[in-house]
């Protein structure tokens, strides 16, 4: 990448004119180099574009045949990071689609075909191949969106408008929401993603696309049993070769095809078309040999392959469902792709949904998709001002500015003169961080639009998040316009497929369908002699092609007039067989665990979504746990930072402590911020709802969030005690019996700086319990369970075995380390750890630390235990699962009064100046024995700052947000750059920094070489220059170490550079805060990580 001189402010308004000699000298080094598609991103040009349309225009002028791409026509959304990927992605690939595009209207031409060349995008509409070529990016994911499209022809013509589209072939199941017989669409999604079903694992888009979301394993899905001797499906996959081992290609494991093969779903010759040759005893080995480990059946072993592959998709779809606000029995399952029809049955039970389409010819459905699909166009424009201060003249002009540019593309696209335009915003709550897209276009048209506008989007809040904030300011951050033609084009319905005659109506096969315990001969059809009108009822296998549909027992399968088979099914929301009871079963424990996982993590994500602070929803700076009625963690969120792995759980038992479990009632939440009973320091509200089931307690369900103020002086270790360090809100009932304790919220909303985002991140937390309580209740009533306490004890007791089983493996001794931190200003801290391994127990002991001080860093023993605990799971079973078995073989020692155990009313709000030193320390001192899985020293605590100011309005506001060092390197590789550890807290964007906060970045940028050298060198740290311009003086602090003692490299490797931090040119104190005057630069250089390992290596 390449830098130009050129500024726009978050407002629009030019700082500095673009350099237009340095812009094109730039270019010609980067074409003398052999580049031949450059992509430009400019900071905030979303808002003001100018100064990126004009460099287009220069390199367009000099440089002709080299392709361009502006970061402004690929989004005029706020990111830039994701403004940049979108542009990079589409500058990549836009020389070969232009050559691709252009070679294809060519062949056309030559044989004869005078249609126009139209291309489907990733939004479900077509375009002509002049914007194809503009922006290619637009096709990356249009495959899969024809095939949601033909759902929606398909349910059109059957008067239904809702519809879930699930598909499932030999990778991956996808499932698309289809409502008024429309395919829905997201605004941004991730390309390319190292890990499937990891959510930043891969290249932000911002890009128009309709939602397909993974949700399970395909056919060639491999089954393993994993470290707690549970039954895991995917994500590897045998793929085609060498394939499910019934394909004779030399696989071995045991795949879903293999597995419906052996059930009896699959006709071994209905392969044939495959050249494939099918050998069902293959089949069955891989099921005995994975039995064998299991310690079941061949057969048992297959079918519960079925049901966690089926219990597995269910609960993804439900998720998925529940993040838009929406109920899965609203629908109908419409099935396409190979394997689809084989389990779509079962997982609609397991949704509660009662109706099942399976068209004819699923495999091709996109053929059919593509056909009627519409002329598309969608453009954008940022706006970022409250709903109340809109000037609606000016909206109204944006809105037909787009819709005027749109149209003719559309018109040149389709021909069609009768478009449709849609007028959608991006909103949130002011403060917020995630957006909803609402369509207004009729309330633009009411004669107070600004109250409509507000109204639609409470009432698009109130249906994703269960929750309207009508105090709350409404801001619409980008208009959107939508232009397309007809749906589906004049003329163009499905027709009725004509079969060749069945030579067979009926056969019989064993099979041993859902909810039986063994096979039984089960009829067989083929689905070719199925005419309109026939109806049948299960339990029945219907074969076609490549496909085998199974109707189960209690089913009705019907014919519809055009040949789409439709399935209706009884009441029954799943098959749950006696056995599932059986908590000792790896299958059926798997099942249940997966349930509870899932059930956190729609929670997680309803809270992130619905969250109003940087710190919350950038940051990732909050969890989600179920406990069971004793307080001991079973799931917590997949997303939760260290820190809370150990403390949020151990709140829950402080709260039992204070309200015995008789004493509380359905509608109760409590609440507490204390930092000896939380998790460290008072900022973090935790909330705590018990869950009841038929008038019992069966368990509880928590949450904690950093709040972006919680009172007292601005968040820095200058606090001598924690009564100075704000609000502290004791174990309370925020409500009791439902109702609402007002005063306490009012009191609440009375000592912080910002009280609107304070309660918005509280009602994020308690949509999330809300969520979290639904879901049990369902859990708990589906199994017939008492209460969480028998599930609790199955999953502790096998986590805790595989710890043990891990510490074990370890040779007995007693290692030690110790670090000096930079402390205090004029006196270093000490931590010293020694960590003993004894059978299958470890204890690590920090005797010989400081003693607690008089200044905000004591680290609280919840934070030490956290972690502490964290570092050994990191170390020696990073894959289970976080719950209260994780921890029970692991024994820690502080001495009261210490720096890592400090007794109130010690100030701790800055604990991480201590805490995030105890997870490499613990891994130092298990180098000796273990240095193939450990890290050297990061750049870690975190550097993060706290900012209170005032806007050029004279409005207070204020901020946190983070910069991150380097990651120590280690064994398996160099440590990654700017990447915070122990916490995963993410970098904060520099558009979102500058349009909340009288704050501008003037340069960010990698400080190389700040990584220690070694066979593997530490991650880089960052340099970043900030400069105040609010209307008055600001205060500003810091959380920031390592700018004395840096990150110490292991098994030989060097230490990284040390942190530096200045004020106007001036050395600042981290430990202090300071007062900032209009105009004031602070730079920050983070610390880098330390290096592994000699050279020589």
């Amino acid at each position: 990448s390449r830098e130009v001189v050129e500024r726009i402010a978050a407002d629009g308004s030019v700082l500095a004119p673009l350099d237009e000699a340095m812009l094109l000298k730039v270019a010609r080094s980067l074409i003398d180099s052999g580049v031949e598609s450059i992509a430009v991103t400019f900071l905030n040009a979303h808002v003001n574009p100018t100064h990126e349309e004009r460099t287009g225009v220069l390199l367009r002028e000099h440089h002709p045949d080299i392709a361009i791409t502006l970061s402004s026509d690929a989004s005029r959304e706020p990111g830039e990071f994701e403004r940049m990927s979108t542009a990079a992605i589409n500058a990549f690939i836009k020389p070969l689609a232009s050559r691709y595009i252009d070679a294809l209207a060519s062949v056309l031409v030559d044989v004869g075909i005078p249609a126009p060349l139209m291309l489907m995008l990733s939004s479900g509409g077509l375009t002509h191949a002049d914007e194809a070529r503009r922006l290619p990016v637009q096709l990356l994911e249009s495959g899969p969106a024809a095939g949601a499209l033909s759902a929606a022809l398909i349910g059109g013509t059957r008067g239904e408008d809702r519809l879930l589209a699930f598909d499932m072939g030999g990778t991956t199941a996808k499932i698309a929401i289809v409502d008024n017989s429309m395919p829905e669409v997201i605004y941004r999604f991730e390309a390319a993603r190292e890990k499937r079903f990891a959510p930043g694992s891969g290249l932000p888009v911002n890009l128009t696309t309709v939602e397909l979301v993974e949700i399970g394993a395909g056919g060639g899905s491999i089954a393993r049993r994993d470290s707690l001797g549970l039954l895991k499906v995917g994500p590897d996959s045998a793929g085609a070769v060498p394939g499910p081992a019934c394909y004779s290609l030399g696989g071995t494991d045991l795949t879903v095809t293999d597995v419906d093969l052996q059930l009896g779903y699959l006709d071994p010759a209905g392969f044939s078309s495959t050249a494939l040759a099918i050998d069902p005893d293959k089949a069955l080995e891989a099921s005995a040999r994975l039995g064998d480990a299991l310690g079941l059946s061949a057969e048992d072993t297959a079918l519960g392959v079925h049901e966690v592959v089926c219990e597995t998709m269910a609960r993804a779809a439900q998720v998925h469902l529940a993040k838009k606000g929406r109920d899965p029995r609203d629908y109908t399952l419409y099935a396409t792709g190979g394997a689809a029809p084989v389990h779509v049955c079962a997982v609609a039970r397991r949704l509660g949904i009662s109706r099942v389409i399976i068209p004819p010819a699923a495999g091709v459905a996109s053929a059919l998709g593509l056909a009627v699909a519409p002329a598309r166009v969608d453009r954008t424009a940022a706006i970022g001002s409250l709903v109340d201060s809109l000037s609606f003249s000016d909206l109204s002009r944006t809105f037909q500015a787009l819709a005027a540019d749109a149209s003719v593309v559309v018109a040149q696209s389709s021909g069609h003169v009768r478009i449709a335009v849609s007028y959608l915003a991006e909103m949130r709550y002011a403060g917020q961080g995630a957006v909803l897209v609402v369509d207004i276009t009729n309330a633009l048209e009411e004669p107070e639009p600004a109250a409509a506008i507000a109204r639609e989007f409470h009432t698009a809040h109130k249906l994703a998040y269960g929750r309207r904030l009508e105090t709350v300011p409404v801001e619409l951050m980008t208009a959107r316009v939508v232009v397309q033609s007809p749906t589906v084009p004049d003329g163009l319905r499905p027709k009725l497929l004509t079969h060749p005659s069945a030579t067979t109506v009926e056969t019989h096969r064993p099979a041993r369908m859902p909810g039986w315990n063994e096979q039984k001969n089960v009829t067989v059809h083929s689905r070719a002699a199925l005419q309109p009108g026939d109806t049948l009822s299960g339990a029945r296998l219907i074969e076609e092609g490549q496909s085998t549909t199974v109707v189960p027992d209690g089913a009705l399968l019907s014919v519809d007039d055009t040949g789409n088979m439709v399935i209706t099914l009884d009441a029954a929301s799943q098959v749950v067989s006696s056995s599932a009871k059986n908590l000792t079963d790896p299958i059926h424990l798997e099942i249940l665990w997966n349930r509870l996982i899932a059930t956190v993590d729609e929670a997680a994500a309803s809270l992130l979504r619905s969250s109003f602070s940087t710190v919350v929803r950038e940051s990732y700076d909050f969890s989600c746990v179920v406990t069971d009625t004793r307080g001991r963690a079973i799931a917590q969120a997949s997303d939760s930072i260290p820190s809370f792995i150990g403390t949020l759980p151990d709140t829950v038992k402080h709260f039992i402590d204070a309200f015995p479990l008789k004493s509380l009632t359905s509608g109760d939440v409590l609440i507490t911020n204390d930092p000896y009973m939380g998790t460290g320091h008072l900022p973090d509200i935790s909330v705590c709802r018990p869950l009841f089931s038929n008038g019992s307690l069966v368990g509880f369900a928590a949450s904690t969030a950093h709040a972006p103020d919680i009172g007292g002086k601005i968040r820095s270790p200058e606090p001598r005690e924690v009564f100075e360090e704000g609000l502290q809100i004791p174990r309370l009932k925020l409500y009791e019996a439902g109702k609402k304790n007002e005063t306490l919220l009012a009191m609440l909303r009375t000592n912080v700086r910002v009280p609107d985002q304070v309660e918005g991140d509280l009602e994020a937390q308690l949509g999330g319990l809300e969520i979290m309580e639904r879901r049990i209740a369902e859990l708990v009533h589906t199994y017939e369970l008492e209460d969480l306490s028998a599930l609790s004890d199955a999953v502790r007791e096998r986590t805790e075995a595989a710890v043990r089983l891990a510490i074990s493996n370890l040779p007995d001794g007693r290692y030690e380390a110790s670090v000096e931190t930079d402390g205090l200003t004029d006196s270093p801290l000490l931590i010293k750890v020694s960590v003993e391994v004894s059978g299958d127990t470890v204890t690590i002991d920090f005797a010989g630390s400081s003693e607690q001080v008089s200044k905000a860093v004591n680290c609280p023993l919840c934070y030490t235990r956290a972690m502490s605990s964290y570092s050994i799971k990191s170390v020696l079973a990073p894959e289970l699962p976080n719950n209260e078995g994780a921890l029970r073989a692991i024994r820690l020692l502080a001495p009261s009064g210490s720096i890592v155990n400090p007794t109130h009313p010690a100030s701790v709000g800055s604990r991480v100046l201590v805490g995030h030193f105890i997870p490499a320390l613990v891994m130092d001192a298990l180098a000796e024995i273990a240095s193939d899985r450990v890290l050297a020293g990061a750049g870690s605590p975190i550097w993060c700052v706290n900012i209170n100011a005032t806007r050029a309005d004279g409005s207070p506001t204020a901020g946190l947000f983070f910069f991150n060092g380097g990651m120590g390197a280690s064994g398996r590789g160099n440590g990654l750059s700017c990447v915070s550890w122990p916490s995963n807290i993410s970098v904060t964007p520099v558009e979102e920094i500058e349009h909340r906060l009288p704050i501008r970045v003037m340069r960010r940028a990698l400080r190389p070489g700040s990584g220690g050298a070694g066979a593997f060198v530490g991650g880089n740290g960052q340099e970043v220059e900030l400069k105040y311009v609010g209307a008055k003086p600001g205060v500003v602090a810091f959380l920031a170490e390592r700018t004395r003692a840096p990150a110490s490299g292991i098994a030989g490797g060097g230490g990284g550079a040390p942190g530096r931090l200045e004020i106007d040119g001036v050395a600042a104190d981290p430990k202090a805060q300071h007062v900032i005057q209009p105009g004031s630069h602070i730079l920050l250089a983070t610390p880098g990580g330390g290096g592994y390992g000699t050279r020589m290596r």
